[in-house]
């Protein structure tokens, strides 16, 4: 399929709205993974290699739906909720050790052998320790890196939220709204995309996907063995964003042995969304040097 779209409204190049993906687009289902966690996904089939997406700490399997429209039939796909995430199965320990577990089974029980991988934010660390264990085609990091991938405002405002359990009833919109603007998008982002991608990812009100970030990522650091992902890697971020650390992402591709690393001009936490044209090329670009 190609990304050569043009939306309508005050949308970029190559964007497509949310709710016109979920029209075209089937609906997730249930993969039981092990004897305790069961994940809700989104299998594509297609050429190889297969295009896994992880989404970020309190994200949606749905995240990344400008790549999944664009590249549908073009490549294989799958996209899932980390387990605690969705309505579905709560991790028994949140580790990256254990979400790492779930990929390697739900991408065995779907017969995709040695996948692109391709983290979002906390997503990150766990594509960098999956690729770390298991093999795969190549390794794509948006808007994250091998460290520091927790700002300094969001320790207080999520310990705030479980303690005082707002996750239960919070308008979401408005947090989400404020920390999209403020934290994650560029200054020149249309509102009315910010407003379209945060259909794609409600807040969850489920004590167990706060938990996930709280205890599985904070303190992550995956630099002392980083040189075990000998996989081609792709480091993408972009400048405005607030919440990871341009420098971050930019020493994550120097420490690893394959790794590139690119800048997206007005785009930050969302380059995905916000310059979904320039992301895809990049994309596509890696994946015809993985064949």
């Amino acid at each position: 399929m190609s990304s050569r779209i043009r939306s309508t409204g005050n949308f970029p190049e190559g964007y497509v709205p949310f709710r016109q993906v979920r029209e075209e687009l089937p609906d997730p289902e249930l993969y039981s993974v092990s004897d305790a966690v069961t994940l809700e996904a989104l299998h594509l089939p297609g050429p190889e290699p297969a295009i896994v997406f992880i989404h970020g700490g309190l994200g949606s399997l749905w995240n990344s739906f400008p790549q999944l429209y664009t590249f549908r039939g073009e490549q294989g796909l799958l996209t899932y909720v980390l387990a605690g995430n969705g309505g579905f199965s709560i991790r028994p320990e949140q580790t990256i050790e254990g979400h790492v577990a779930d990929l390697k089974n739900l991408t065995a029980r779907l017969g995709i052998d040695r996948p692109l991988v391709h983290g979002h934010s906390y997503g990150t660390a766990i594509a960098i320790e999956y690729a770390k264990e298991h093999p795969c085609r190549g390794v794509v990091l948006h808007a994250g890196g091998d460290h520091d991938l927790t700002p300094p405002w969001e320790k207080p405002l999520l310990q705030l939220f479980l303690t005082l359990r707002l996750y239960r009833g919070f308008p979401e919109t408005t947090l989400m709204r404020v920390l999209a603007r403020w934290a994650a998008c560029h200054e020149e982002t249309p509102q009315d995309l910010i407003e379209d991608f945060l259909q794609s990812n409600p807040m969850p009100h489920r004590r167990s996907a706060w938990k996930t970030v709280t205890e599985a990522f904070w303190g992550y650091d995956g630099r002392p063995d980083i040189d075990r992902v000998e996989v081609p890697a792709l480091v993408i971020h972009g400048p405005a964003d607030r919440i990871v650390p341009m420098e971050v992402a930019r020493r994550t591709a120097r420490r690893l042995p394959r790794g590139e690393f690119h800048s997206l001009d007005r785009s930050g936490h969302v380059a995905t969304a916000e310059r979904p044209a320039e992301y895809n090329r990049l994309l596509r670009r890696f994946i015809r040097v993985l064949s």
